[in-house]
């Protein structure tokens, strides 16, 4: 697959690097600092660029199978979905936050959204720019971000509340359940909450 990878210098961006290469992918990777992608080897192409500039992201989605967003926001959802549909280019896997639906446990969901109130507000839209785009998209709602070792596993449900799992989630497992996303047309239209594995 032709995978455009939007947001590739971030601290989940570099692993689907990674293992979307080792996966067999033909890895675009687009950053507005690609010099910090240093080491990363075996990509099809590295495109500097902010994913706010229409003209960039425009230009880097043409001939891509697929776009996966490593970074949310309703900025880039609008520029991506726009330069998708100009170019033909479908499939589109977005991280978010579990916590934009979460109602439960509610001490730590009411906590959460006090200190990041503005970001999941902008998340939750960015979520509705979506599935209303008429994209192939997928949302990856992630758990609390850490940089451990990775499980190899994840635990994925549908809910607005965890059905299981674990509240902290290695980067690495997150990306691995991103890079799963993408290539599984059965996941077009979803709204997945990954959690770290029991």
């Amino acid at each position: 697959m032709k995978l455009l990878v939007i947001g590739a210098t971030g601290r989940t961006g570099k692993h689907v690097l990674t293992q979307g290469v080792e996966r067999g992918h033909e890895i675009t990777a687009f950053a507005r600092r690609p010099e910090l992608l240093t080491g990363h080897t075996g990509l099809a192409d590295v495109r500097r660029g902010d994913a706010h500039d229409l003209d960039a992201v425009r230009e880097a989605v043409q001939g891509q199978d697929a776009v996966l967003a490593a970074v949310g926001g309703s900025r880039i959802a609008s520029t991506l979905i726009t330069a998708m549909r100009e170019s033909g280019v479908r499939r589109v896997v977005m991280t978010s936050s579990r916590s934009v639906p979460a109602t439960r446990p509610r001490l730590a969901v009411t906590l959460a959204w006090l200190f990041f109130r503005a970001a999941y507000v902008d998340l939750a839209r960015a979520e509705g720019m979506l599935q209303a785009s008429l994209l192939d998209w997928s949302i990856a709602r992630g758990t609390m971000l850490n940089d451990k070792p990775p499980a190899g596993r994840v635990h994925i449900d549908f809910e607005a509340d965890a059905t299981g799992g674990a509240m902290q989630l290695s980067r690495a497992d997150y990306a691995m359940a991103l890079l799963d996303t993408v290539e599984n047309p059965a996941l077009i239209g979803q709204a997945l909450g990954i959690c770290g594995p029991k």
